[in-house]
């Protein structure tokens, strides 16, 4: 039984499009199909297929009608599918495709963990946590949870060099916003856009945000390097684990031949009234 799911509407530089998918059972997908109405997309998806091979989610039920198909909830692993397909789609579209698809389903899943944390209701984004990576990679970084209100973007970041919070803070103090966005740093941003990326993940039980690693420098904003990348994803889990009563995690990672751990400690929770 093959599955048949809508992805969008995806926005292009021109106008947009839906892209359809038909996804197995076990969440293979076969390539995607772009096409601006429904009954097209569905119509490309079931070439050479028998009806019965095929059902459509029921978003699609009326294209589904019309060609004499069934209407079904997609199964778990259809929806995780056309997860990953969006986040890869919004990072194409983002300029960050380039770190791979195997990053994005980490990346995801990472994510999930740390939303699902919410460390953002014990500490805020001026209290420093001590990161340290060691193994294939040794370095001790600057850590900070964010979270924005409604649709702002929540998040971790992690600054090369102790102090870095600090100073960041100082900067914006005084208004120096281009300085500041220049300290050296790598970040895990969980963003409310695109759209079609934030309702696959979210239908699939993923965190409703957008997983955008970026780094940042003098320079300008650019990619992570692939280890970079790891050390988010490890550090994004090792942050999930931690809770007043738990002030220390440890994540590691396995690339190839190579491991890193990730020790992250956090500072005092912060006190609220």
């Amino acid at each position: 039984m093959f599955h048949l799911l809508k992805l969008g509407p995806v926005p292009l530089s021109v106008g947009t499009t839906g892209v359809y998918l038909r996804i197995g059972e076990t969440g293979d997908p076969s390539a995607p199909v772009f096409e601006q109405t429904d009954l097209s997309g569905v119509r490309a998806l079931i070439a050479g297929l028998e009806p019965s091979q095929v059902s459509c989610e029921p978003a699609l039920a009326d294209a589904a009608a019309e060609l004499g198909l069934a209407v079904a909830p997609p199964s778990l692993a259809a929806l995780s599918a056309r997860a990953a397909i969006a986040t890869f789609l919004a990072w194409g579209q983002m300029g960050v495709s380039g770190l791979g698809s195997d990053k994005a389903l980490l990346f995801v899943q990472a994510a999930t963990e740390f939303w699902d944390a919410k460390p953002w209701t014990h500490w805020d984004d001026s209290q420093a946590f001590t990161v340290d990576v060691t193994g294939a990679h040794e370095h001790t970084y600057e850590g900070c949870v964010f979270h924005g209100e409604d649709e702002g973007p929540s998040g971790l970041a992690l600054y090369l060099s102790p102090g870095s919070l600090g100073r960041l803070l100082e900067l914006q103090v005084h208004g120096a916003d281009k300085e500041a966005q220049a300290l050296p740093a790598i970040t895990v941003s969980l963003e409310a856009r695109p759209t079609y990326a934030v309702d696959a993940l979210s239908a699939a039980g993923r965190a409703p945000r957008l997983p955008l690693p970026v780094k940042a420098g003098p320079q300008g904003l650019s990619v992570p390097s692939s280890l970079e990348s790891l050390i988010l994803v490890a550090a994004l889990r090792a942050v999930a684990r931690l809770s007043p009563s738990q002030p220390e995690a440890l994540s590691s990672m396995v690339a190839g031949d190579a491991r890193m751990d990730v020790r992250v400690r956090a500072p005092a929770p912060r006190v609220r009234n």
